[in-house]
């Protein structure tokens, strides 16, 4: 028979980075968070899934994410050469992420963020030898590789050609500029997006290192919950940990700035994916 038990306490949260395709984790923690009374306590993010988290946790992301699909679907282009004329940004994307970053955190989300779980975002740090220019170089470098490993959940590809993590927390930044700048600089992909820089030193995308950060809630007691953002051969079986991942292979392109559709049928994707792990979870057969 199915019998009726205790949801499980998650008191840990990871979020995964992964573009447009963490539309997917909105959707399914707006169904599984309510349905499970999910309140981790500590939360690592990288990437855009910092932009998610943050807006999730600091209460604003259903009118952040109406603002950034229209925004989307007046942008008809993710290249605009004629800019290069113009000295104008060829790419769409860095001013448009940083205006939906900061339209979802006002100083009352941020106030909410700081009184609510420890929320830590990664981001790479280029080894001390290398230029900006060469980091660049070695991103690239880490991205291509990473292609090749692109069924490991957890590749230490960015580490292997000299990436350092460093996670931040969000409760170090005073102001919603200062947290957009660290989001940026967790999701910083030049040229789509310009080079970020904390303390004069370079910054790139989190992802490089750890494009699943779950060393940032390190020692972290408690039961952790990952969410990802495409879809793994295999799991790992981590005691203490579960894994989540999309139904099936998410539609919407990571940096495509111009589809609006696709943004709302990935975060509809993940409601319907969170609606099925919440009734897995509340439910046995016994």
């Amino acid at each position: 028979m199915v019998k009726k038990v205790q949801p499980r306490r998650f008191d840990n949260v990871v979020f995964a980075g992964g573009g447009n395709r963490c539309f997917w984790q909105a959707g399914f923690w707006s169904v599984a968070a309510s349905a499970l009374d999910l309140a981790p306590s500590r939360v690592a993010a990288v990437s855009a899934g910092s932009a998610i988290a943050c807006a999730l946790f600091g209460g604003t992301f259903d009118a952040g994410f109406a603002d950034y699909k229209r925004a989307v679907a007046g942008n008809s282009r993710n290249v605009y050469l004629r800019n290069l004329l113009h000295a104008k940004p060829v790419f769409p994307h860095g001013p448009m992420y940083r205006k939906a970053i900061l339209d979802s955190i006002d100083p009352t989300a941020l106030a909410r963020l700081h009184q609510g779980p420890d929320i830590r975002l990664l981001v790479s740090c280029p080894p001390p030898w290398a230029s900006a220019h060469m980091a660049m170089l070695l991103g690239l470098v880490a991205c291509g590789l990473m292609t090749w490993a692109k069924n490991a959940v957890h590749p230490l590809t960015g580490a292997r050609v000299g990436f350092k993590p460093l996670y931040v927390p969000v409760r170090d930044c005073a102001t919603p500029e200062a947290l957009a700048d660290l989001i940026i600089a967790s999701s910083c992909v030049p040229p789509l997006t310009p080079q970020a820089r904390r303390n004069g030193l370079p910054f790139l995308d989190g992802g490089l290192v750890s494009n699943v950060p779950i060393d940032g809630l390190a020692p972290s007691p408690g039961e952790t919950l990952v969410l990802l953002t495409r879809r793994f051969a295999a799991l790992p079986a981590v005691p203490g940990r579960t894994y989540v991942q999309p139904s099936r292979v998410i539609a919407v392109g990571a940096w495509d700035y111009t589809d609006d559709a696709a943004l709302q049928s990935t975060f509809d994707l993940g409601r319907r994916d969170g609606e099925a792990f919440a009734r897995t979870l509340r439910h046995r057969v016994v």
